[in-house]
């Protein structure tokens, strides 16, 4: 679909040069020129001019708005945000600056229906959407599986936007969970030569250097080139805790023919950390232990490393106006290796008894091949433009996970009221026990359609077809310890669009995907079949202002169904499960993102959201997200001010969620946390077109609350995994653009 948008404006060479031009890209443009203003007479219309095609839609860094007319997570037929049929959410460049989000955790703690939690580690961001873990995301539409140990997370530096659809994304992704997809869109070098940099300085002596610079390489600009950077030192509010980073950036483009266009680029990190491993314990009745927040139980010399380099190249072939191939391929090198000391154990009230020292290291390496090749264009029949993609995808994953103990140490009984990290001795280098080979590849064949029932009326129909291998063995014994595949699982979407009017849109769709569960046997041996998730959604979406103003409403219903459940009362060696656990997510959720008024950008998105075990034996009636809030707020804006005061801008926002709980452990322990609202301020002054400077005060009132509940399941959440959200800090940003 092309961007509606119109124009006015003189026309040198036409022969009414007082004319007033009028174009209006609607598939097949029409160029006419309308009598002088104030002429009386007939109009005079020009030759009509055929010009088909797509439009282009802008990097959100060139629009300074906090929305996008489009989106290109979903689907690849072209469509604005109103004629998608399911949630999308977009974080634009503006509003990364405005807020300073340098991360991807910091980026989706802004997005509705987003829960974002930490790992096991308490320290390694984890995201939820609608309950359900996010296992794969989209770099420019093409899927890798990132997250865990070894993913550092990728600095904003390298994206012009990230873009969140919320319900099952099977259609393209192939396996996954049903909640959603995040795909990260990079910045792209731009036909003219254009600069930008900043410096930040902040709170626990945080430190940020940015560049960023694109130009074309030869005087016609069909080969431009962009290169950007960013060096990131930083302590935390807890004490010890530290990290540095270092990103760099780089991509060519060039115009190969006038119809064919390619890329190749690279981005690398590198990240040295010394994290908060494990978090904090809580009393044995769950009750809050009242520690500072800077309380550092761990050592001077835990540290965890990464390093990340991702390899990157497409080219697109324009067949005609409406016709065109793209082919994709993402190469992603990780590793990451980590040596650590924790505190574990629930404190006993009376004898402060029960914390333990514990540690050890891991070291990991993961090596991904990610191949997409589709071809999408439009027909006519029945009197109507019809648009149609299909294409292939290919993945290919290797995973190298290495575990190790540190000799003659842990098990001490320690004081968590009275502790001190620099008495305790480095063990020095770790024996390694364990060395794992992870093998994955999964490859498919899919389609889609958008139909043009009616001129209000519109059919969304596609269906992918996957293959999946995982092979899993011991790199010490040699022995083989999962093999599983699934080969032609089918995957269906479909989706309505009605036109109510033309700002205004009523839609209903279906979307389904399958997850595999290779760790899980039943009491023949053999592994479960896939779990399978639908999502359900229905609403209205409304656009405004040519799509710098979009708003939307939705109901939802996320199934999944076909869970491992354990049928014995001991599990050994995987077994044994049966496939007929059953989970639930719904809710409904509105948003609003874009241009209120001129220089009143806004962003606002509430979720309500329950989730529960309909078939458990244990848990059944139950939510089985506890940590995803019931209900979620998210509020951020921002106002330049007019006329004589519009060198300063005034912004701020709100996190608001209801309570949230984790339960486990033997006996069970129930860590609540009741509903909590943190509040942040801006403030920024342009001193002319280049230079700019803006204040961020976060956490406005210094709410104590913690970011993360403890560990839920056999170990329990008083044990450790509790961690704090961050007081009050500022940071104070100088950028340059040219």
């Amino acid at each position: 679909m092309l961007a509606r948008r119109a124009a006015t404006g003189s026309f040198p060479s036409s022969p009414f040069p007082h004319a007033r031009l009028r174009a209006v890209a609607v598939g097949a443009a029409l160029l006419a020129a309308l009598p002088p203003a104030g002429a009386a007479g007939s109009e005079t219309i020009l030759p009509t001019v055929s010009v088909t095609g797509q439009a282009a839609e802008p990097p959100s860094e060139a629009t300074g708005a906090y929305t996008t007319e489009t989106a290109t997570i979903g689907s690849k037929l072209p469509a604005s945000l109103k004629e998608t049929p399911q949630s999308i959410s977009v974080i634009t460049r503006q509003r990364m600056e405005d807020q300073n989000l340098t991360t991807l955790d910091e980026v989706l703690r802004q997005v509705p229906g987003v829960t974002t939690d930490l790992s096991g580690t308490a320290v390694i961001p984890a995201f939820y959407i609608r309950g359900f873990p996010v296992e794969y995301f989209q770099y420019d539409g093409v899927p890798i599986q990132t997250g865990g140990a070894s993913w550092s997370q990728p600095d904003m530096i390298m994206f012009d936007r990230v873009e969140v659809l919320r319900g099952a994304g099977g259609l393209f992704n192939g396996a996954g969970q049903p909640g959603g997809v995040v795909n990260l869109v990079r910045k792209r070098p731009t036909a003219t030569r254009q600069f930008s940099g900043a410096l930040s300085a902040g709170s626990w002596d945080a430190y940020r250097a940015e560049l960023d610079y694109s130009t074309p390489l030869n005087q016609s600009g069909s080969v431009r080139a962009r290169v950007a950077g960013a060096y990131d030192d930083r302590h935390a509010f807890i004490d010890y805790a530290n990290g540095q980073q270092t990103s760099l950036y780089g991509i060519l483009e060039a115009d190969l023919a006038p119809r064919t266009t390619a890329s190749l680029g690279v981005g690398y990190q590198k990240r040295d950390w010394r994290p908060a491993m494990m978090g904090l314990p809580r009393y044995s009745d769950g009750g809050d232990l009242g520690l500072p927040r800077s309380t550092f139980l761990s050592t001077p010399w835990t540290y965890w490393d990464f390093q990340t380099t991702q390899v990157f190249a497409d080219i697109t072939h324009r067949f005609n106006s409406d016709w065109q191939l793209k082919l994709s391929a993402v190469h992603d090198h990780e590793t990451s290796d980590l040596k650590y000391a924790y505190v574990s154990g629930a404190v006993n009230r009376a004898t402060l008894a029960g914390p333990r020292l514990a540690g050890g290291a891991n070291a990991y390496d993961n090596k991904q091949l990610a191949l997409d090749a589709y071809v999408t264009g439009a027909f006519r029949a029945f009197g109507r433009r019809h648009e149609l993609v299909f294409g292939a995808s290919w993945y290919d994953r290797q995973a190298d996970a290495q575990g190790g103990q540190l000799p003659g140490f842990g098990g001490t009984p320690v004081n968590v009221f009275d502790f001190s990290p620099a008495a305790i001795a480095d063990p020095g280098a770790p024996r390694w026990t364990s060395n794992t080979r992870t093998d994955t590849k999964q490859y498919g064949l899919y389609g889609a359609t958008r139909l043009k029932l009616a001129d209000p009326l519109t059919l969304l129909l596609g269906g992918r077809v996957s293959w999946w291998q995982t092979n899993a063995r011991n790199q010490l014994t040699g022995a083989t310890t999962s093999d599983y595949r699934q080969s032609g699982r089918f995957t269906p979407y479909a989706g309505l669009v009605y036109d109510l009017t033309p700002h205004w849109s009523a839609y209903a769709s279906y979307a389904d995907i399958f997850r595999v569960q290779s760790n899980y046997l039943d009491t023949d041996g053999n592994a479960l079949p896939p779990v399978t998730g639908a999502n359900y959604e229905a609403g209205v979406k409304g656009a405004y202002y040519d799509g710098r103003l979009n708003l939307s409403l939705a109901a939802f219903r996320t199934d999944e169904s076909n869970r491992a459940i354990a049928v014995t009362p001991t599990i050994v060696n995987s077994c044994c499960y049966a496939s007929n656990g059953k989970v639930r997510s719904e809710g409904f959720e509105t948003e609003v993102s874009g241009e209120l008024l001129p220089g009143w950008q806004v962003s606002a998105g509430y979720t309500f959201n329950t989730t529960k075990y309909l078939r458990d034996a244990t848990f059944e009636g139950q939510p089985f997200r506890s940590i995803a809030p019931k209900h979620l707020l998210r509020l951020y804006t921002n106002y330049r001010l007019p006329r004589d005061w519009n060198a300063w801008s005034v912004g701020g926002g709100m996190d608001l969620q209801s309570a949230t709980y984790s339960q486990g452990g033997n006996p069970s322990v129930r860590v609540q946390q009741g509903g909590y609202a943190v509040f942040n301020l801006r403030a920024g002054y342009r001193f002319d077109k280049t230079w700019s400077l803006a204040l961020n005060l976060n956490n406005l009132f210094d709410r104590r609350y913690y970011a993360r509940l403890g560990t839920a399941g056999a170990f329990g959440p008083a044990n450790f995994g509790n961690v704090y959200g961050t007081p009050r800090n500022v940071m104070v940003t100088l950028r340059a653009k040219l």
